[in-house]
């Protein structure tokens, strides 16, 4: 005679897959996701204007030190979306100038435009340029933001002052 243990029921495969709570819970965690990089990318364009302008601070004082250095003049170009660089070659034409990373035509990020540019003790030229030679130009830039008028202060050392609106120079 055979014994058979008293719990003879048949044993239940448990079924793969995943439960509703474990769904739930990947779901609530893609949400979470989801919303702090939809954050964190609106945060970003909010910094674009700024890097953009402060990146530009840079440019013009690299601008000035390689037109000291090469000893010929180099030329921003305002344009009615961003800017690029000229420089005068040997025969006195201005050529454009490609010398990545600094030195490449950019566009402005949405929400910049020109607001004007003055130069000290000359005219304007059409389109608006900005040259450097054996000496930095004094001139002021100026541009819109979403958050007012940022300006660009050019020195005759080189130096280049950034004034965010609402901010003070530096």
């Amino acid at each position: 005679m055979l014994f058979r243990p008293m719990n003879t029921a048949p044993r239940r495969r448990r079924s793969t897959g995943f439960t509703l709570i474990e769904v739930m819970v990947v779901l609530v965690i893609m949400g979470i996701m989801a919303t702090s990089l939809s954050i964190g990318l609106d945060s970003l364009r909010g910094r674009d204007a700024d890097q953009a302008l402060k990146r530009l601070r840079l440019v013009l004082e690299a601008t000035a030190d390689r037109a000291i250095v090469r000893g010929r003049p180099i030329a921003l170009e305002l344009l009615s979306d961003g800017y690029r660089f000229s420089a005068l070659d040997p025969d006195d034409n201005w050529r454009p100038l490609n010398d990545p990373p600094v030195f490449t035509e950019k566009a402005l990020p949405a929400g910049l435009a020109w607001g004007g540019l003055r130069l000290e003790g000359g005219g304007g030229s059409t389109p608006p340029r900005l040259q450097f030679g054996s000496q930095a130009p004094e001139y002021e830039l100026r541009v819109t933001t979403p958050g007012g008028e940022a300006r660009l202060t050019g020195k005759a050392n080189g130096e280049v002052l950034l004034q965010m609106p609402g901010r003070t120079a530096s």
